[in-house]
């Protein structure tokens, strides 16, 4: 199989990165989304002062609030922090890292998807994936959403990779392990994909399914060290220990409907993630219902039609982000910005099968890519700038 992107390609994609990020910088981008200004100005205020005591961050006002700020660990800030430190202004800096990070994600899907089942059909991907509404929400963003993408996606790749050879050991319990200092309780997402990526082996990777399950009681062990540690070191330099005060901020307020007690609830939330999950990844949420309407006479002569990793990699999609709705959906707490990555999962599956549906879709982007030289990466600069120039026209994410 040919590579997804060739070297000329990926040369264009860092030259456009530094393009947009340079433009973050000379026109001191700042975001009207009020998680991702919160992140930006605490990033920036961390890399004024010593590295000591980045790990403490506060929260110096913002939102009328003073003393430590323990939403979440200080992962997110730690390389929009470094950067500031190293001299690029610290508030861009921290959406430089954002749009770095959707980067990350958008690639490593294309990948995938390439790999399961063809070049072409990973090229489309990446650019049909950067058209839907949460794309454009996100496009420019300094929160934790994007970089919780990218630690789930490389756990998949690290699960993948150890069934080949143990030397790929580390790669899942370090990406989780990020995921962790990144958004606390929410590694449950990427745990949650994480295995249901085991058990359904989209890519066939070869290699026993032991490996893969001895790496994931490896990436418990390591998140439980890592999460002793920086609790001991949080202590050392705030005086209070993190976690104890985090959970009791995270869980304490949290109650669970159940469908006899609180029914109304567990149906309202459902109906508010339903409604999200059918718009945000729209139009690929949408065609995917619709396909499978249209195919309902030969449904299943077409799904036995598939290759067997295509299979396994729409059952891995559709049950991942089916199954996080259904356990997010319970809690007394809810956002949207709970379902993002099921949202990426479900649209992923859903412009594949757009493509088959409609092959008219796949001719067009294919012809596109013919003609304009490394299309997926001149999709992302044009959408980069329209963002950069209609930002305050576009709709905005609720918290």
């Amino acid at each position: 199989m040919r590579r997804l992107l060739s070297a000329r390609e990926i040369a264009i994609w860092i030259a456009f990165f530094l393009l947009i990020s340079a433009l973050l910088v000379v026109t001191g981008f700042t975001s009207d989304d009020p998680d991702s200004a919160l992140y930006a100005a605490l990033s920036a205020r961390l890399a004024d002062g010593p590295a000591s005591h980045w790990i403490a961050p506060e929260w110096w006002g913002h939102w009328d609030m003073e003393g430590l700020f323990r939403e979440h660990p200080a992962g997110v800030f730690a390389l929009p922090t470094l950067l500031g430190a190293l001299g690029v202004p610290g508030v861009q800096a921290a959406y430089i890292v954002g749009i770095a990070a959707g980067l990350a994600a958008l690639l490593i899907i294309g990948s995938l998807v390439a790999r399961d089942t063809s070049r072409e059909e990973g090229r489309l991907a990446i650019v049909l994936l950067q058209l839907m509404p949460m794309a454009s929400i996100f496009r420019i963003r300094a929160n934790h959403e994007y970089p919780m993408l990218v630690c789930l996606l490389v756990a998949l790749v690290g699960f993948d990779a150890v069934r080949r050879s143990w030397r790929w050991w580390w790669i899942a319990p370090v990406a989780l392990t990020a995921g962790l200092l990144v958004k606390g309780v929410f590694v449950i997402i990427p745990l949650l994909a994480a295995g249901f990526w085991v058990i359904t082996n989209p890519l066939r990777a070869p290699g026993s399914i032991w490996r893969a399950i001895g790496v994931g009681f490896v990436s418990l062990a390591l998140m439980l060290g890592v999460a002793l540690v920086y609790d001991r070191v949080y202590l050392h330099v705030a005086g209070e220990a993190f976690w104890g005060p985090y959970w009791g901020r995270q869980l304490a307020p949290l109650t669970i409907a159940t469908p006899g007690e609180g029914g109304s609830t567990l149906g309202a939330h459902l109906w508010f993630y339903a409604i999200r999950m059918a718009w945000h990844p729209a139009p690929w949420s949408l065609a995917l219902v619709a396909a499978l309407w249209r195919w309902r006479g030969t449904l299943t002569e077409r799904w036995r039609a598939l290759p067997d990793a295509e299979r396994r990699g729409l059952v891995f999609c559709v049950a991942f982000a089916l199954t996080c709705v259904l356990a997010l959906s319970p809690a007394s707490r809810f956002a949207e910005r709970y379902i993002f990555s099921a949202n990426y999962a479900l649209a992923t599956a859903g412009a594949i099968v757009a493509s088959r549906a409609w092959p008219g879709i796949a001719r067009l982007v294919r012809r596109l890519d013919a003609r304009v030289p490394a299309l997926p990466a001149v999709c992302w600069l044009v959408l980069m700038l329209l963002r950069l120039t209609l930002g305050p026209l576009l709709p905005r994410i609720s918290s």
